[in-house]
């Protein structure tokens, strides 16, 4: 049986100053190799979460991570609910505010994020 290949997934968010990074499984070992040791461990009981990271390989970035527990919960429901949070997030750092009347900028954001979700999801993507 070949090894599993734990795949940390970054994609550029064009005209936002963050990265996101997707992974599926990936032991924690693997991601504070990446984005270093201060990354903690998910939640024992969380099929997903989303956290703020710093990543210095091949050169220094900042992000967002999602990590999904297993294939499982990478579903429709999960994807939604942290791609939300993850859009949360990078407004924050932008300053970006999210308003009734300027809905546009976050729904576009975040349905980003949830296209980029589905990408790793149906193996469609290009790291």
């Amino acid at each position: 049986m070949a090894e599993k290949v734990h795949q940390i997934h970054e994609f550029e968010c064009g005209i936002y100053p963050r990265n996101l990074w997707i992974t599926v499984g990936a032991p924690i070992d693997v991601l504070r190799d990446f984005f270093g040791k201060d990354l903690p461990e998910m939640d024992k009981d969380a099929a997903a979460d989303v956290t703020l990271v710093h990543a210095d390989k091949p050169k220094p970035r900042g992000g967002v991570l999602i990590r999904f527990e297993n294939r499982k919960e990478l579903n429709t429901e999960n994807i939604c609910h942290e791609a939300g949070h993850a859009a949360l997030e990078i407004f924050h750092y932008c300053g970006a505010g999210i308003n009734y009347d300027n809905q546009e900028p976050f729904c576009y954001l975040m349905g980003w994020i949830a296209r980029m979700c589905d990408k790793v999801r149906r193996g469609k993507y290009e790291d």
